[in-house]
C-alpha cells in the first residue's frame, strides 16, 4: 500500500521579482501541510494497531534439538512467534519457578522468525511454551502458572477485536483467547529399550517425574510436547548433585517411542550417540 503525500505549492510569478509566495498562498499551504501530515499519522497509528499477538500457543510450530550442551529450538511455521524457557542452566542460577514475579515459571525468553533458530546454551533439563507474535522485555505477552501450563496473551489489534466480541459472542472470544492444552502421548510405563548396537535394557518412567534404568540406576524425566528427556545417574547422591551419567532424548508418538541416547564423556573415554527404539512392556 503507497502512501503518498500531495502537497503542491501555488505562487504569483512575476518575471521582473521572480517567485513570489503570497501571505494568502502560505496560510494556504500551511493549512494542506496540517491535513497531509493528520492523514499520515493516522495511517501509521492504523498499521501500529494493526500488530499484535493473537493470543494463540506456537507449540506445534516448535522442533527442539540437542547441539552438544545446547538446546536448539525452530520455528517450523510461516509466522513470527516466540518461546519462553527455563531449567538447568550452567550460566545462571535460575529455575523453573525464578522468573518475573506473578508470572514466574519460565524465566528465558526470545523471538523467532519462520525458518529461524534460537539456542539456550548450556542447558540440560529444560521446559517451554511458544506463542504466535513476538515478546518484548518482561512477560506481559505470556501468562504462565506454577506447575508450567500457559496461556497466551492477546494484544494490539487483536485484544481489541476480542474485546468487542466478547459481550456479543462471550464463549467465542474466550476460545480465541485462551488455548487448552492438546493430549499428548504419554511415555509412563515400563519400556523395552533397544539401542542400535543390540543393546538392550529396561526403563520405567513413573508419573511423578522420576525414573528407573535398569532396575537400579535413578533417573529424572520431563515432558514438553512429544518430546522427552530422560537423565541417568550412577546412584541418588549422584541425582541430588546433578552429576548426569546418561541422557536420552526421546520422540513420542501414538505408536510408540524412539529416540537417541545422546554421546557422552565419561573419566577418559568417548561413547558414542545410539538410534533408540523403544517397546512397551506394560
Amino acid at each position: 500500500m503507497k502512501v503518498g503525500l500531495d502537497v503542491r505549492f501555488t505562487a504569483n510569478f512575476d518575471r521582473n521579482e521572480g517567485l513570489n509566495l503570497t501571505d494568502n498562498n502560505l496560510e494556504e499551504q500551511k493549512m494542506k501541510y496540517i491535513c497531509a501530515l493528520g492523514l499520515l499519522l493516522a495511517f501509521f497509528s492504523t498499521g501500529a494497531l494493526s500488530s499484535g499477538n493473537p493470543g494463540r500457543s506456537a507449540m506445534e510450530c516448535v522442533s527442539t534439538s540437542r547441539d552438544k550442551e545446547d538446546i536448539v529450538f525452530s520455528n517450523k511455521c510461516d509466522y513470527k512467534i516466540f518461546v519462553v524457557w527455563c531449567g538447568e542452566m550452567k550460566y545462571t542460577k535460575k529455575r523453573c519457578g525464578d522468573g518475573p514475579h506473578g508470572n514466574s515459571f519460565y524465566t528465558q525468553s526470545n523471538n523467532i522468525e519462520s525458518g529461524g533458530s534460537i539456542r539456550a546454551s548450556s542447558i540440560q533439563e529444560y521446559r517451554y511454551a511458544a506463542c504466535e507474535g513476538g515478546i518484548g522485555f518482561g512477560k506481559s505477552e505470556i501468562k504462565d502458572s506454577p506447575d508450567g501450563s500457559f496461556k497466551c496473551i492477546a494484544s494490539g489489534s487483536s485484544a481489541n477485536k476480542i474485546a468487542v466480541a466478547e459481550p456479543l459472542n462471550r464463549v467465542s472470544a474466550q476460545k480465541q483467547a485462551t488455548q487448552q492444552p492438546v493430549a499428548q502421548p504419554s511415555p509412563i510405563g515400563t519400556w523395552q529399550v533397544t539401542t542400535d548396537a543390540g543393546e538392550k535394557a529396561k526403563l520405567t518412567i513413573n508419573d511423578d517425574g522420576t525414573a528407573i534404568y535398569a532396575e537400579q540406576y535413578p533417573a529424572r524425566w520431563s515432558q514438553q510436547g512429544n518430546r522427552a528427556t530422560v537423565n541417568m545417574f550412577a546412584n541418588e547422591s549422584k541425582m541430588q548433585r546433578n552429576e548426569i551419567a546418561m541422557t536420552y532424548e526421546l520422540d513420542i508418538t501414538n505408536s510408540g517411542i524412539t529416540g537417541t541416547k545422546l554421546a557422552q564423556r565419561v573419566g577418559n573415554q568417548n561413547f558414542p550417540a545410539f538410534r533408540l527404539t523403544l517397546t512397551r512392556l506394560n
